[in-house]
């Protein structure tokens, strides 16, 4: 008996050495292998600086380059890319890009940051295969990644003559998209190619262009064919990554003076904290709160006064005061309630018997309804849309006895819900028959002690 007892208390044991282990095991993993990185957004592709000696407004081969600076983030280098010339990238400052082009002799010089970084013919094209044409025609900005890159204070000067062009952003609202402001185009005049109008306070400017993936917008000049130019820009790499614009969840439909729940989520890369700035497109607006933690849903609440479409926008700024564009708009209708439906129905019910009830509501704006019905017996139907005021006819079957309370609501087609109705409803017992009451009786008086198990065992 010793033994037995022995070997149960061991083997009892052993299970529980093996569950503590295995939770020791779990954590050391997680400890060991949970990778934040796998958690951040890592630049992925290059922004470029292009410049044209012709552009037909398109993605064509008749567009011809004159120079093309990319500037790889993963190298931390800026490139004359394939004249295999370059110098240090330059993060966090605002650092210019300064052309000299000399059309009369066919000659450009390249600099940046004042550093002279190449030098060639302006007709030679990135390749430096020669295209001919010496002409000053656009200016291209591209990016593949999805970390941004700003620029700002475009000047194009003839030497001698003065500004020709020059675009600060700083009359632009920030936020913006650029596209069609100030001659910018999306490349091949397509609008979702397109940078964005951002500003931020840790920098000189108060707003700049911001190039990021999917964007390449292009300006263009005509009829340089001759003279000499200083064209400028300056750039700004940030070394932190601004959040991703926020995602919003939420009804898409209320009721006016009712409060609604919506659920704001974004992402910084680099794990920031961040702050959110909410406009509920009614004048109202939820202004930097926070902080959060990057990924962490955040709820806020809102109530309309007055019925009508509104948009919901939400940004986010991480602790460095980087800002995300404005999220993709949210558009939730606010309507007038349907009023509680009217419930018709008999007053007498029995069990496994079908009954119509009609349900019937009025909405104030003339919106469609739809009923949803509880009948309390963990069973709910709900229709269809039918006109505002249409009496619908729905069937239910109880099939078990006791007290019921039917609750309706009417629903509109912008999802605004109705007060409930309720009405209260009795299933009694079923009557016996004749022959139930006689063999009740009759056990009862054969066998008067064993009766009442014999009742539950045939549910008599």
């Amino acid at each position: 008996m010793k033994t037995k007892i022995v070997i149960v208390l061991g083997i009892l044991l052993f299970f529980l050495s093996c569950n503590c282990l295995m939770g020791i095991s779990i954590k050391r993993d997680r400890e060991a292998f949970f990778d934040f990185s796998s958690y951040q957004i890592l630049p992925v592709g290059d922004p470029y600086f292009i410049m044209l000696s012709d552009y037909t407004d398109g993605a064509g081969d008749d567009n011809l380059w004159a120079l093309q600076l990319r500037f790889d983030i993963d190298l931390g280098i800026i490139e004359s890319e394939f004249d295999n010339k370059s110098l240090p990238l330059i993060t966090d400052e605002w650092v210019e890009i300064r052309i000299n082009i000399d059309l009369n002799n066919d000659w450009m010089k390249i600099y940046y940051n004042d550093e002279l970084l190449h030098q060639k013919a302006w007709s030679a094209g990135p390749e430096n295969n020669g295209n001919g044409i010496v002409n000053l025609s656009a200016v291209n900005l591209f990016s593949d990644t999805q970390t941004s890159v700003f620029f700002d204070d475009f000047i194009l000067e003839e030497v001698g003559e003065g500004v020709i062009w020059y675009d600060d952003f700083d009359t632009y609202e920030s936020g913006s998209p650029i596209h069609g402001q100030g001659g910018w185009k999306g490349w091949d005049n397509n609008s979702e190619n397109t940078g964005y109008v951002n500003s931020f306070k840790n920098k000189s400017f108060p707003n700049a262009l911001e190039i990021s993936a999917g964007a390449d917008i292009v300006h263009t000049y005509f009829g340089n064919y001759s003279g000499e130019f200083v064209y400028s820009a300056w750039i700004y790499f940030p070394d932190n990554i601004a959040p991703f614009p926020p995602d919003i969840n939420g009804s898409k439909g209320g009721a006016v003076g009712r409060s609604y729940e919506y659920e704001f989520v974004t992402t910084d890369p680099d794990l920031d904290d961040v702050w959110y700035n909410v406009s509920w497109g009614d004048g109202e607006y939820e202004e930097w709160f926070g902080p959060f933690k990057s990924g962490e849903e955040v709820v806020v609440s809102h109530s309309w006064s007055e019925t009508g479409n509104y948009i919901i926008r939400a940004k986010a700024k991480d602790v460095k005061d980087f800002e995300s564009k404005w999220s993709e708009p949210f558009n939730v209708i606010i309507s007038n309630p349907p009023s509680a439906p009217e419930i018709i129905g008999p007053e007498k019910i029995r069990k496994d018997v079908e009954y119509d009830f009609t349900f019937s509501s009025i909405d104030p704006d003339g919106d469609d309804i739809k009923y949803i019905v509880d009948w309390g017996d963990d069973k709910t139907d709900e229709t269809t849309f039918y006109y505002s005021g249409t009496e619908v006819k729905i069937s239910h079957t109880w099939t078990e006895k006791g007290d019921f309370i039917i609750k309706a609501y009417a629903v509109d087609i912008n999802n605004v819900e109705s007060n409930a109705s309720k009405i209260d409803i009795t299933v009694p017992k079923n009557k016996d028959s004749f022959f139930q009451t006689y063999l009740k009786n009759y056990l009862f008086r054969v066998f008067p002690n064993y009766f009442r198990i014999i009742e539950v065992i045939f549910g008599l």
